[in-house]
C-alpha cells in the first residue's frame, strides 16, 4: 500500500513538474511593451529613464529595457503580432511605422497625407489605423492604404480615437459617439452613446462581449452584448476624468479605471460600485493599464511621467522600474 502510493505521488509530480517548467518558461520570455510621450526634464535635473525615443521593450519584466523607438519621442500607440513578435507597428504623427525585426529596424509604411495616427491595430495581415479624419487600412501589411470611413459622422466627428475588433464587427470610437462596421469597415452605423466623445474602447480579454467606452470627462460606460447597448458607470466614481480601463482577465465583473486626478479605481460588478484604489501612487493621473496574462495578480499601470506596479490585482501600487514619460500603451507578447 505505501509503495502504490509513493509510485502514485511520483506519477502526478511527473505530470505536474513538467507544466510549471513550461509555465514559468512562458512568464519568462514573454516581453513588456511601452509606448510613451517624452519631454526631457528640466535643465540640472537627472534624467532618469534609460530610453527616450517613444517605444521601449523589456524582456525581463522591468529589470532592464531596450530602446526601440524610431526617430521619435511621441508614439500614440502600438500593436504586436501575437503570431510573429518581431512585427510591430507604432501609431505617430507620422503615421504607420513597422518593424519585421522587433525594433531593430523601422520603416515608414503609411502614405504621405496620412492623418496623425492615434491607434493602431493588427488582424492577420491587416494594420487598421484610427486617424484624426477617420478610418484606413491595408490588407498587405503596409504596401497600399484605403479609407474605410463612410457613415462615419463628418466633417468634424470624423475623428476616430479607437477602432477595435468584436466576435462579428468591428467598433470605433469617435467625437460622436461609437460607430459599428459588419463588412469590415465598408460602411459604419451608429451604435450608441450619441454626441458623446468616446476616447477609449476596451474588450475584455476572455469574453468580446463587453466592452467599456471612455469619455474623459464624463467617466465610463459598459456593454455586455458587444457594443450595442450601453450602461452609464460613472454615477458613483468619485471621479469622472477616466482616461484608460483594464478588465482583469480572470472575471467577468472586474474591472480597473485610470483617472486624470485621483488614480485607479477598482470595480467587482462592472462599474455599479467603486473604490478607490490608489494606495503607493506618486502620480496621479492615470494613463495606461495591463494585466500582466501570466501572472494575474499583477498589473502595471503608466501614468503622466512614470509607472507603477501592483502584484495583489490593482488594489495598490509600487513604483515601477523607469521614468518613462507620458505613457500612452502597454502590451505584452
Amino acid at each position: 500500500m505505501r509503495r502504490m502510493t509513493i509510485i502514485r505521488t511520483i506519477t502526478i509530480l511527473a505530470i505536474l513538474f513538467p507544466y510549471t517548467l513550461c509555465a514559468q518558461s512562458g512568464a519568462q520570455t514573454r516581453a513588456l511593451y511601452f509606448s510613451f510621450f517624452y519631454a526631457p526634464p528640466p535643465t540640472g535635473v537627472m534624467k532618469a529613464a534609460p530610453v527616450y525615443q517613444g517605444f521601449a521593450r523589456s524582456d525581463d519584466r522591468g529589470e532592464s529595457w531596450s530602446n526601440l523607438g524610431w526617430l521619435t519621442s511621441a508614439v500614440s500607440g502600438f500593436a504586436v503580432d501575437a503570431n510573429s513578435p518581431n512585427r510591430i507597428v507604432l501609431a505617430s504623427d507620422y503615421g504607420v511605422l513597422a518593424s519585421l525585426n522587433g525594433g531593430t529596424d523601422w520603416k515608414l509604411i503609411s502614405e504621405w497625407n496620412m492623418p496623425p495616427v492615434l491607434v493602431v491595430r493588427l488582424r492577420g495581415a491587416e494594420i487598421w489605423a484610427a486617424t484624426a479624419r477617420g478610418v484606413f487600412v491595408s490588407s498587405d501589411h503596409g504596401g497600399q492604404w484605403t479609407a474605410r470611413s463612410v457613415g462615419l459622422p463628418q466633417p468634424d466627428g470624423s475623428y476616430v480615437s479607437d477602432i477595435q475588433f468584436t466576435s462579428d464587427a468591428l467598433i470605433a470610437a469617435t467625437a460622436d459617439g461609437v460607430f459599428r462596421s459588419t463588412d469590415a469597415g465598408k460602411s459604419w452605423f451608429r451604435s450608441g452613446l450619441n454626441g458623446e466623445a468616446v476616447f477609449r474602447l476596451v474588450v475584455h480579454p476572455g469574453n468580446a462581449s463587453i466592452i467599456a467606452a471612455i469619455n474623459q470627462e464624463k467617466g465610463v460606460w459598459v456593454s455586455t452584448d458587444g457594443g450595442r447597448l450601453w450602461d452609464d458607470r460613472s454615477a458613483t466614481l468619485p471621479s469622472k476624468r477616466v482616461k484608460c480601463a483594464a478588465f482583469d482577465p480572470r472575471s467577468d465583473g472586474a474591472i480597473l479605471v485610470g483617472t486624470v486626478d485621483m488614480g485607479v479605481m477598482r470595480s467587482a460588478d462592472l462599474g455599479r460600485k467603486w473604490e478607490l484604489s490608489s494606495g503607493g501612487l506618486t502620480n496621479f493621473n492615470i494613463t495606461s493599464l495591463l494585466f500582466d496574462p501570466d501572472m494575474p495578480d499583477r498589473v502595471y499601470a503608466g501614468a503622466e511621467n512614470g509607472s507603477f506596479i501592483s502584484n495583489n490585482r490593482g488594489k495598490t501600487w509600487q513604483a515601477f522600474s523607469v521614468r518613462l514619460g507620458y505613457v500612452s500603451a502597454m502590451e505584452m507578447h
